[in-house]
Parts: structure tokens; sequence; C-alpha cells
């Protein structure tokens, strides 16, 4: 079956790209026959839990770009969100409030040793995986069907079918047969298999930022035969480099005055620019909080154990404990900056401490949890 697998998911071409691995450009995608059973009560205690989560970002998300109560109440600190690279000044307070809705979110969640499912991090960004999910979902429906002819599978099918509807919706407003397209950094990302996947099996346009131009306050996808208006976009470029006009100038990733075009509501896009501040683990400590305060409930799903070093007692608490937790920023810069304590030695804590507080506001302790595996 581990050979059918293999097989199959070579002949279709499934690939994630690992940039400067010595194998090469394309690694083959693995799958294992060998499923990983949840339990219907552990299933929808986790949907539960997704559900709520994804209610409570996309709170915080519309109050960051709007009111800023989180932070004139004094439930959440200053720092963590403007020292935060994903939170983006230029999209602050548009007329049209319907902007600040996520409309997608992927997160990753383990099991962690008292039996429950804890969140490790949170992808508002530009979730990737999707694409992953469904061609895992078709090679293990054509192949494994004889090895569990009792077991009843949950489909996938209605989350496609809703995702669809969801396009349709946002996109229609001006036009019956809508143009919509998936903005990709390039063939040379690590997801691009998945960019292209998607794109064909959503009947989407697949474009880069060089194939669009804005104008008159609308985007338009060059073509041979003229110029086509964008209708919706699904975005797959990070936010800081959609727009060289007003966010990355050295960007050449994105179309110049896309901002302004989604300013003027002239564009639905999955997800929204600026929310990649959601993606930001020094939020974990204040989420108890902010969970009382719009939805008078508690989490439901746990989450890693967290302390954000931009206050005192738990930056002394992160310098006391360095050797038993792991240190991370706050934003994920290109160096990816995560130091494991209990693999550092005397020197490096040294530096590691150091550098911690010189700009305490940029950097998190989290607990060190071993989870399950199968």
């Amino acid at each position: 079956k581990q050979t059918e697998i293999d097989w199959r998911l070579e002949d279709n071409g499934v690939t994630y790209n690992i940039y400067n691995d010595p194998n090469g450009v394309n690694r083959r995608w693995n799958l294992d026959p060998i499923p990983f059973i949840l339990t219907e009560n552990e299933w929808n205690e986790i949907s539960k839990g997704l559900e709520q989560r994804a209610k409570l970002l996309n709170l915080i998300f519309k109050d960051i770009y709007t009111e800023q109560k989180l932070i004139k109440e004094g439930i959440i600190p200053a720092e963590i969100i403007f020292s935060h690279k994903s939170f983006i000044p230029q999209v602050f307070n548009f007329k049209n409030i319907d902007y600040y809705t996520m409309k997608f979110y992927a997160t990753d969640i383990s099991r962690g040793p008292d039996g429950k499912f804890w969140v490790i991090n949170d992808r508002t960004q530009s979730p990737s995986g999707l694409g992953y999910a469904i061609e895992n979902r078709l090679t293990m429906n054509s192949i494994l069907n004889d090895i569990y002819p009792n077991i009843e599978i949950k489909k996938i099918a209605k989350f496609i079918e809703n995702f669809k509807q969801m396009l349709k919706n946002i996109s229609s407003k001006n036009n019956s047969e809508p143009l919509i397209t998936l903005l990709t950094p390039g063939p040379h990302n690590e997801t691009y298999f998945e960019h292209s996947y998607l794109s064909s099996f959503l009947n989407l346009t697949l474009v880069q930022g060089e194939d669009l131009l804005t104008k008159n306050n609308q985007l338009w996808l060059k073509s041979l035969s003229g110029l086509k208006k964008v209708d919706a976009m699904i975005r797959r470029v990070d936010a800081q480099y959609c727009d060289p006009l007003e966010l990355r100038t050295d960007s050449h990733l994105g179309v110049a005055g896309l901002v302004n075009v989604i300013r003027e509501d002239n564009l639905p896009m999955i997800n929204p620019i600026g929310i990649g501040v959601l993606e930001n683990i020094g939020l974990n400590p204040f989420m108890e909080n902010i969970a009382k305060y719009f939805l008078n409930e508690e989490l439901i799903l746990p989450q890693i154990a967290t302390w954000w070093c931009g206050q005192r007692n738990e930056l002394d608490y992160v310098i006391k404990n360095i050797k038993n937790l792991i240190i991370k920023r706050i934003d994920k810069n290109e160096s990816l900056e995560v130091y494991f304590g209990n693999k550092l030695n005397d020197t490096q804590i040294k530096n590691l401490i150091e550098k911690i507080e010189r700009n305490p506001y940029y950097y998190a302790g989290q607990e060190i949890i071993d989870f399950s595996t199968v």
C-alpha cells in the first residue's frame, strides 16, 4: 500500500519545496497508510474549540484595525501589536468595516501528555495545507477502501463546497461570472504545488504580481485580449510584499497600488492584508482574558504556557528558567529565531539573555512539551 501511495503522489507531482535543501528543490510529499484516529468526542471538542478560536481571532483582528479597545482598556499591551512586523498601519480604519473579516483559518494542534489537544500555532496570513489535505484524501480514498471497509470516514466534501460557495459569494457582487485569482510568489515558493493544484481544483486563475496592474482603483489581469477586471483574490504572498508602492518598496511579488484598491472596497481578499499580526505568540498569555472580554467564555482548546518578556515579572521568570523553555520572537523574521534552552551552552545562554534584555517585547518563552506521535 505504501508503494501504491508513493507511486500515485509521484505520478501527480505532489511536492514540497525546501529552501537550500541539499536533496534538491522539489521534495516528494510523504503520506503514511496508517491513519491517525480520533474518537467522535475528541473530534467534536476540537471542532468546538477551533470554531471558538476562529471567532475570537476574527474579533481581535477587527478591533486591532478599528477601535483598538483591547489596547485602550489594558487587555493587551500596545507593544505586542505595534512591534509585530505584520501589523500594517496602511490598512487601519478602512471605511468598509467588512474588510476586517478572517475568511480562512488554519491551526497546528497536537495531543499533549494529558490526552488533550493543544494549540501550537495559528495560521492566518495565508494558511497552507488545503491542497495537500484534498490530495491526501483523494489518494487514501482510492487506495485504502479495502483495508478499512467497516470504518466510516468523515467526508471533507462539504467543507470544499462551502469554500467554493464563499468564493462565489464574495466575488459576485458586480459579476455573474467572476474572475477569481490566486496570487502566488511563484514556482520557487515552498508550497507552489498547492497553489497550482488549488487553482485547478477550484477553477481559479493562478497569477503572479507581474500579471496584474491597478488602474482607476481597480485590479486588472493582463491578457492577450486586453485587461480583465479581477473580482476577488486568494492571497498567498505575505502582506508586506503585496504592494511596493505602500508597503515594502523592494518587493517584486506584489502589485503597485493594490492597497488602495482594497481601501476603495474594490477587491475582496482571502485573507485580508494585515491579518498576519494574529500569528503572534505574544498574544497567547492574554487569550484567556480576551475570550472573557469578547465572548464571556473560557478557552476550549488549551495553549502552550507562554511568558511575554515585555512585562518585568515575566521577563525575570524567562531569564531564571531559560534552560527549561523555548525562546521565540513574537513574529517570524527571515532567520526564524527559535532557541531551545536545554540545548544551549553557558555562553549561548548568556548571549541570548543579553539579546532578550535589549528588546524584551520582541521575545516570549514557552514551556517545552512532548507531544504524542503515531
